[in-house]
């Protein structure tokens, strides 16, 4: 059975780029083992298995992981390897956030990192097989009380405390149409506020009569792929299902299986919750 996940952990999660450097107490790195040992909580929608190690600094790595002097005396990582096509990417995302969430909700700050990291220097530590590479990482450990000069100038360049208004993110049986039940609304509130990589938040969420919901992709122009070599912006879409899937309660997904109407040029169907 998976890990239970509070829906509050949504709500008060915030990216953590400044730690104690206190190395994480042997309770709670008993929590991270049992929840990464447990399959269950390592599944996505697709049904793909996301590989996620714990590696403390100084002792399974040679040398520190490179994050640019962004992560400030984090004392472990967790490190994600998969393969590389768009059904992990997602099931990536949405693993990952899970457990990012369980980890908030047991007091222990983390940070999504998908650029910022030397993934080069990172790989001649982790074993890879030909096919795998490192997508995301994120440091572990207690939250400074007290935020780096750095951690404030990138939180206000991301815009990390801004979200693109609810009415252009969710729309209620046609493109047209905003929501208005007062329930779903809410409940959507905590899709809103996942996070993204630059917060770009390009996932659209299209309420059908049933109360399906039909999740597709808004691409930035010039950002997904690129550099990072795999598919970011699907993997944002992931994150958004994960919290979808908290707000709402557990729901079966399903690909094509409904035909969409008038869908806007900009937009990508990615996979349909079911009620």
């Amino acid at each position: 059975m998976k890990n239970t996940i509070q829906k509050d952990s949504m709500k008060t999660r915030k990216s953590i780029r400044t730690y104690t450097g206190e190395k994480i107490s042997a309770i709670d790195k008993e929590k991270i083992i049992n929840y990464l040992n447990n399959d269950e909580n390592l599944v996505g929608i697709n049904g793909n298995k996301i590989k996620i190690q714990l590696i403390e600094i100084g002792e399974n790595i040679s040398g520190r992981i490179g994050t640019y002097g962004i992560i400030k005396n984090a004392p472990a990582f967790l490190i994600v390897t998969c393969k590389n096509n768009r059904d992990i990417m997602l099931d990536c995302g949405y693993v990952f956030e899970r457990l990012l969430l369980y980890l908030e909700q047991n007091g222990l700050g983390t940070c999504w990192l998908g650029g910022t990291f030397n993934r080069k220097k990172l790989s001649k530590d982790i074993k890879l097989s030909p096919d795998e590479i490192i997508p995301i990482i994120s440091p572990v450990g207690y939250s400074s009380k007290k935020s780096s000069l750095s951690d404030k100038m990138i939180r206000t360049f991301a815009k990390s405390d801004s979200r693109i208004n609810f009415d252009e993110l969710f729309f209620d049986e046609n493109f047209n149409h905003n929501i208005k039940d007062p329930d779903i609304r809410e409940a959507l509130e905590m899709v809103r506020l996942a996070p993204s990589a630059s917060n770009k938040q390009p996932w659209r969420v299209l309420i059908n009569t049933n109360g399906d919901a039909h999740f597709l992709v808004k691409r930035t122009p010039n950002y997904s792929g690129g550099k990072l070599g795999y598919d970011i912006q699907w993997l944002d879409v992931g994150i958004s299902i994960a919290h979808y899937e908290l707000a709402f309660g557990c729901r079966e997904f399903i690909v094509n299986a409904f035909k969409i109407d008038s869908v806007p040029d900009s937009l990508e169907y990615v996979i349909t919750a079911k009620k």
